[in-house]
């Protein structure tokens, strides 16, 4: 009986030791296998893309401690209210958003905000020093190249679904073939010019036999989503029209090579040590 309630009284103990285990050691700083699950649970990549990723992220922590880099309350806060507004929401929308769409509390969200804000900074301060404005060369080669990917539809036929209910109108596109009464459809064409640029975004980058995320409904208190039927002729716009966009994502291109290559002659020097992985 003794022996019993010993191995009772010890196996929280151990299960604690086996999750919080040291997995991955980076210049002796640390990645646990609670770590590893819980990111690879977000991310549902594969355990070994999971530890990449994890790697990356704590060089770059190394990276800003070095650099001196920091993220205070106040611009988290700011943050996260840019972010509430853009998407129409108040800032108790916006949590409420992410605990359902991506499984994050409050303090998780401002803890992925922080990050997000802390690597701006840190790659902001390599990478830009190191970047020249895209010459009329550049922009007008990198149109034509890409051309295909600045075609836009000019209408979209879609279905709305709203509901004053978030959880019924997410059932509903869970289960599209069932009824359910507090959810309305209504059919319609959406001219994209004529619509909320953010709204927009979110219509072109939906693949029609798709729905779009859930959405707070503008001006109103309940909720919408839209399920793509077919996007209507597409047309491809001048380089006048677009050239900001365009040298944006050359800037954008630019910056990511010269950041993969920083972190990755920071790897080939780093200490890395992979000591067990999740089963």
């Amino acid at each position: 009986m003794k022996k019993l309630i010993l191995l009772l009284l010890l196996t929280p103990l151990l299960f604690a030791e086996i999750i919080n285990a040291i997995a991955v050691t980076v210049d002796n700083e640390t990645i646990t296998l609670y770590e590893i699950k819980q990111e690879q649970a977000l991310s549902q990549l594969s355990i070994k893309e999971t530890v990449d990723q994890l790697i990356r992220a704590k060089l770059e922590e190394i990276e800003a401690k070095k650099r001196q880099i920091n993220v205070s309350n106040q611009e988290i806060l700011d943050e996260l209210k840019k972010m509430a507004e853009q998407n129409n929401m108040s800032l108790s929308q916006l949590y409420e958003a992410m605990s359902s769409s991506r499984h994050l509390s409050e303090s998780q969200t401002k803890e992925k905000t922080k990050e997000k804000l802390l690597k701006q900074k840190l790659f902001d301060a390599i990478a830009m020093a190191k970047m020249d404005e895209p010459t009329d060369q550049e922009v007008e080669e990198y149109y034509h190249l890409h051309l295909k990917e600045y075609a836009l539809p000019k209408s979209i036929d879609a279905v709305l679904y709203s509901s004053a209910d978030q959880n019924l109108l997410r059932e509903k596109i869970a289960n599209p073939m069932m009824s359910f009464p507090g959810v309305s459809t209504e059919n319609m064409t959406i001219e994209l010019a004529k619509v909320n640029p953010r709204l927009a975004e979110i219509l072109i980058n939906t693949d029609s036999g798709s729905f779009t995320p859930v959405l707070p409904q503008m001006g109103g208190s309940g909720y919408i989503s839209f399920y793509l039927l077919r996007k209507n002729e597409t047309v491809s716009p001048e380089l006048e029209q677009i050239k900001e966009q365009v040298e944006h994502k050359i800037m954008q291109d630019k910056r990511e090579q010269i950041l993969n290559e920083h972190f990755q002659r920071m790897r080939v020097n780093a200490d890395i040590k992979v000591l067990r992985l999740p089963k």
